[in-house]
């Protein structure tokens, strides 16, 4: 009988399964299932694998931690959170995925900031900045294919490699 981890990204499962192994820290089987999809959107289905059998211990929580922390504080991740005292939202955000929410950046962590604060700095944005430059009618005047990188051509003389 196939785990709820291979369930849910539709692969073989067998007695020996890595994600069985990791996935039995986590109480619910759905549970176990919104951990596995997240983590596999989030690393990749391959990336996960590669990740779970190349430790000793295969834990799908640390993870979740990771990938939560990195999409709720896309800058600093989950270490970040951990860094300044902001664990709990770590915490709160893999309590969310587990019970099958959706999780967005928060702003206070994402380094963007609102609307009405950025309208003070619009002056220093050119306007013609997205626009494409339309090259000037007329004739074209053809130019050797090198004509400006003869520094590139090799140099034959005496000492000098060719």
């Amino acid at each position: 009988m196939s785990c709820n981890g291979c369930r849910v990204l539709r692969k073989g499962c067998n007695e020996n399964c890595i994600l069985r192994q990791s996935l039995q820290g986590i109480e619910s089987p759905q549970a176990q299932s919104n951990a596995t999809v997240f983590v596999a959107k989030f690393f990749g289905r391959a990336g996960l694998m590669s990740f779970l059998s190349a430790v000793p211990t295969p834990n799908v929580l640390s993870l979740l931690f990771e990938a939560c922390g990195r999409t709720v504080n896309p800058v600093n991740g989950a270490v970040g959170l951990l860094g300044t005292g902001n664990w709990n939202v770590c915490q709160a955000a893999v309590e969310t995925v587990l019970r099958g929410g959706v999780l967005r950046p928060i702003q206070e962590f994402s380094g963007e900031y609102p609307a009405e604060e950025s309208d003070d700095i619009d002056f220093f944005v050119s306007r013609d900045l997205h626009v494409a430059r339309q090259k000037p009618a007329g004739r074209r005047s053809r130019s050797p294919p090198y004509a400006g990188i003869s520094w590139l051509l090799p140099v034959t003389g005496a000492g000098e490699f060719c």
